[in-house]
């Protein structure tokens, strides 16, 4: 995983909020419900879901980043608490006294970071910690997703001896498996589903930088040395003009993975 700066994250983030309300609505929480939000970054949506499940629930941010906690903790509600750790880690940091202790597993923009090879071990994990009857949902990047951004970003890696697609954009079949694999249901109860949703996603010049510098660039960068990495992201934002739309905007789309699966009864 790259470093993050929390604070130029948190500015970011306003092409995710627009979509929160699509995101919820296919949620099942309730008020009191205990949620674990996996990789709650600066904690700005976690927030949200301390507020619905009101002071009789409990929010639990996880996060690697010791600057995302910081900025999640800022705005942070008296229902809410945070564990620093990768979400590969889960087993360890939140042991078998914290099994079946959540009513919501859920995790946003997140899990295209974990590498393919640790997503079945995330999702088993997941599913110990909710409840029998509870719900692990998730949205993260799929397959297909931001195509114009990441042949670009691509393309100028190469230049520098650098990786392709430093993210896990994994079909809806494969993380069938993940879930099936795991002991959750993603298909008896009429609300589950796993699935891709294509997305406009609306940025200018400003914001789209701000996205590119904040949450996209250092994902190659931590693959390469540190004495490039200025030439790296001159390189990349020399091209943003390419990143227009035919319509001329600078709108990006974005495919989701998209999933809610529930722990048997």
């Amino acid at each position: 995983m790259p470093s993050w700066d929390g604070s130029a994250y948190a500015a970011n983030t306003a092409h995710h909020r627009a979509f929160d309300d699509a995101f919820l609505t296919a949620t099942p929480i309730e008020p009191g419900d205990r949620v674990l939000d996996l990789g709650c970054g600066s904690g700005d949506f976690t927030a949200t879901l301390a507020e619905l499940v009101g002071d009789e629930g409990h929010a639990v941010g996880v996060d690697a980043q010791p600057s995302m906690l910081d900025e999640a903790h800022r705005r942070a509600r008296p229902n809410q608490s945070f564990v620093l750790a990768p979400v590969q880690r889960l087993d360890e940091v939140l042991g078998a006294e914290h099994d079946a202790s959540f009513d919501v597993a859920l995790s946003r923009a997140v899990l295209h970071w974990v590498p393919e090879a640790d997503q079945a071990g995330v999702y088993r994990s997941a599913a110990r910690l909710v409840r029998p009857g509870g719900w692990v949902r998730v949205e993260c990047g799929g397959a297909g997703n931001i195509p114009a951004a990441l042949a670009l970003l691509d393309d100028v890696s190469a230049g520098f001896g650098g990786p392709s697609c430093p993210w896990t954009f994994a079909t809806p079949s494969a993380a069938l498996d993940w879930v099936e694999q795991a002991g959750l249901d993603p298909v008896s109860d009429p609300r589950c589903f796993v699935r891709g949703v294509a997305q406009r996603r609306a940025f200018d010049e400003t914001s789209l930088l701000g996205w590119l510098r904040s949450q996209t660039m250092h994902a190659y960068e931590a693959s390469l040395p540190p004495a490039v990495h200025a030439d790296f992201r001159a390189a990349v934002e020399a091209r943003l003009p390419e990143l227009r739309r035919h319509d001329g905007t600078y709108d990006q789309t974005w495919v989701r993975l998209d999933l809610l699966a529930r722990r048997p009864a």
